[in-house]
Order: C-alpha cells, then sequence, then structure tokens
C-alpha cells in the first residue's frame, strides 16, 4: 500500500470523523463521543499498523527478522484498544462500531481513486 494512499485515507477519515464525533456529543452525549473517537483511532492505528507491516513483509522496508512477532503483536494491541474502554463503560458499544466503520468506505473509494488514475 502506498504511503499516498495510506495519507489520502487517513486524511479522509478525519474528515469524516470529526463530524460524527461532534453528531455523537449531540445527539447521545459524551460516551458516544468516546466511542465513536476509539473506534476511529484505532481504525487509523490498524490501518497504518497493517501498511507498514505489508512494507516489511514484502521487503520494501528494508529486512527487520521480527516483523511477524509485530504483525502478531497487532492482534493483542487491538483488542485491548478496544476491550478497555467497553470493559470501563466509558464508551458507548454501537458508537464504537461507528467509529470503526468509518476506515472502510473511505479505503475503498480512495483506492479506486488511486487504480483509475495509475490506469
Amino acid at each position: 500500500m502506498s504511503r499516498d494512499l495510506v495519507n489520502r485515507v487517513v486524511i479522509s477519515c478525519a474528515a469524516l470523523l470529526l463530524p460524527l464525533c461532534l453528531a455523537a456529543a449531540l445527539w447521545a452525549g459524551l460516551s458516544a463521543f468516546l466511542g465513536v473517537l476509539v473506534g476511529g483511532t484505532v481504525a487509523f492505528g490498524n490501518l497504518l499498523w497493517l501498511s507498514r507491516g505489508s512494507g516489511l513483509a514484502l521487503g520494501l522496508l528494508g529486512n527487520r527478522p521480527l516483523w511477524v512477532l509485530g504483525l502478531g503483536l497487532r492482534h493483542l494491541v487491538l483488542f485491548a484498544a478496544l476491550a478497555i474502554p467497553l470493559w470501563s463503560g466509558q464508551v458507548h458499544p454501537l458508537a464504537l462500531a461507528v467509529g470503526l466503520s468509518v476506515l472502510p468506505p473511505v479505503l475503498l473509494l480512495q483506492g479506486w481513486r488511486s487504480a483509475r488514475r495509475s490506469s
């Protein structure tokens, strides 16, 4: 995944996530705001970690022998990043799902846009 595509996806998602956070705060309060914010942040972090890990897997970022361990560790970190806010009761579960669901459509649209440019 090219660095340009990742940057465009993160910027587009952030532009979409900010109004969603504000709408969630006005509609359902602080727990919804925090849920959307945590979900979006976890989605961004996962995308950035995956793009870096795929670059290491393909040998684009040099030879680092422990990259597989880092990708496996990603699952534990993501689980903790989702479980701890939910367990504490500070975030609304549906708002968390909304925050997580911001990334996939933006990633698809930006990927299609990038593919159209390169063809």
